[in-house]
């Protein structure tokens, strides 16, 4: 087995049995809001998490509260591409690809213009160089390669590490939020 897939295995596991799940998705998703990072965009790129994900809608109705754009996104195909669509509500939302409830295409427009963005980004663990351990699709690295905003990395404590496996097409996040802080993210010198 290839060494992103038993990693991948080991943090599904971890991320089934966290504890105080629901207080620490609270306090990640405090540190977003409560930040520069996010008070300054104009608009909010985000993801509707799965059962075990860190819940992100705090972060979603908070950003409708203060009249930001919200997008989530639309995986328009199985090759790994996806796009951004704004929503008005979460009604704006229907099940989709690998069930996860994205934008009804139909009613929602394809975000075209991501200046002034901050991109809240999945993953089931980081690293302190902001790689991240995704679902192995690619398409978030597909997606990030295309543009230059902010990025925040969602991750518990205790899922971030100091090192993991990257490939050349693999992109960092910019930053990480924690149940403790926002880090900026090292680079490799």
């Amino acid at each position: 087995m290839h060494v992103k897939s038993k990693l991948r295995k080991h943090f599904r596991q971890q991320r089934k049995t966290i504890a105080d799940k629901s207080k620490k998705d609270f306090l990640i998703c405090q540190n977003v809001i409560k930040s520069d990072l996010f008070i300054n965009a104009n608009q909010i790129l985000c993801y509707y998490p799965l059962q075990d994900e860190i819940n992100t809608l705090s972060i979603v109705e908070t950003a409708f509260k203060y009249g930001k754009r919200v997008a989530l996104p639309y995986c328009t195909d199985d090759n790994g591409n996806m796009e951004f669509y704004y929503i008005h509500s979460l009604d704006d939302l229907k099940p989709g690809s690998y069930d996860i409830m994205e934008p009804d295409t139909e009613i929602c427009k394809k975000v075209a213009d991501f200046s002034n963005s901050l991109c809240i980004v999945p993953a089931f663990a980081f690293d302190k160089k902001g790689f991240r351990l995704g679902y192995g699709k690619g398409y978030y690295d597909r997606f990030l390669k295309k543009f230059t905003f902010n990025t925040i990395g969602l991750c518990y404590n205790s899922f971030l590490n100091d090192s993991l496996p990257a490939d050349d097409y693999d992109i960092a996040v910019k930053y990480i939020a924690t149940e403790d802080k926002i880090t900026l993210c090292k680079e490799d010198k």
